[in-house]
């Protein structure tokens, strides 16, 4: 009788049972060997089985489950731990200082009492400069208010803007005394101060502002212990913040004392 080929097959407990099978039952010796050798080759390379909860694992499964986890591999695990354990200080830490970090800002708000104390005295010299009169009438002789004041003044030379200098003196501001430079240009009207830094006792040195109060366009910054600002009117709303912002910006450096 002539040998047929075997089908090939990967059922580990059907090989298992052959194996077992073929000392004991009769089989001609062609067929024995081929069966042999097809177990012999599960044997040599055992496929890895999962059972159901409770039962034994397979003879590959368990040999697996054995065998140590490289130490390249433990290696890997511990850094991927460390560096999940340091994002996650790392956004708790951001979080907290987020939440607790007051933000920094060369910005600073000046009191309501002092930008209607500003805008009263400008709208003042500006409506009847006869109440008090102008001790200065050039631009020239205005840095001889500091001797006043006993503090630096803001000459700023508006007159290279466009803006021609009118009078300056030494008036009070609120509860301030304050040099006050006077400019028109048109129906637009500006005023220099220069206040002491008590008037903003809170306000860092270079700290600046810039604002619209009741439609006067207010801007300044404080500096070697005073505090320097610009307010504007126009009757038709043409002067800016931004344009006083930026005569401010040109000037600043323009202190003078004597």
């Amino acid at each position: 009788m002539a040998d047929h080929p075997v089908p090939s097959f990967d059922d580990p407990a059907l090989k298992a049972a052959l194996r077992r099978a073929l000392d004991s039952e009769a089989a001609p010796t062609g067929l024995r060997d081929r069966i042999r050798a097809v177990a012999a080759e599960d044997a040599e390379h055992p496929v890895m089985s999962y059972t159901a909860s409770g039962a034994e694992p397979a003879a590959g499964a368990a040999e697996m489950s054995d065998r140590p986890i490289p130490l390249f591999r433990r290696q890997v695990y511990r850094f991927a731990a460390a560096a999940i354990l340091l994002i996650g200080i790392g956004s708790l830490a951001f979080q907290l200082w987020n939440t607790n970090h007051q933000p920094t800002s060369s910005a600073y708000v000046l009191p309501v009492s002092l930008y209607k104390a500003m805008v009263a005295t400008h709208k003042a010299r500006a409506t009847d400069v006869a109440q008090s009169p102008d001790a200065v009438k050039s631009l020239a002789d205005a840095a001889k208010l500091s001797q006043t004041t006993n503090r630096p003044v803001f000459v700023a030379d508006l007159t290279k803007d466009g803006w021609p200098f009118d009078g300056a003196a030494v008036r009070a501001v609120g509860q301030f005394t304050a040099a006050q430079l006077f400019f028109t240009k048109g129906n637009a009207a500006v005023s220099v101060f220069s206040l002491p830094a008590s008037a903003v006792p809170n306000a860092a040195d270079n700290s600046t502002y810039g604002t619209v109060f009741n439609g006067a366009p207010i801007a300044g910054f404080v500096k070697n212990g005073g505090l320097f600002c610009i307010v504007g009117t126009s009757p038709d709303g043409s002067l800016t913040v931004d344009e006083v912002k930026a005569l401010l910006e040109r000037h600043r450096g323009e202190l003078a004392k004597i």
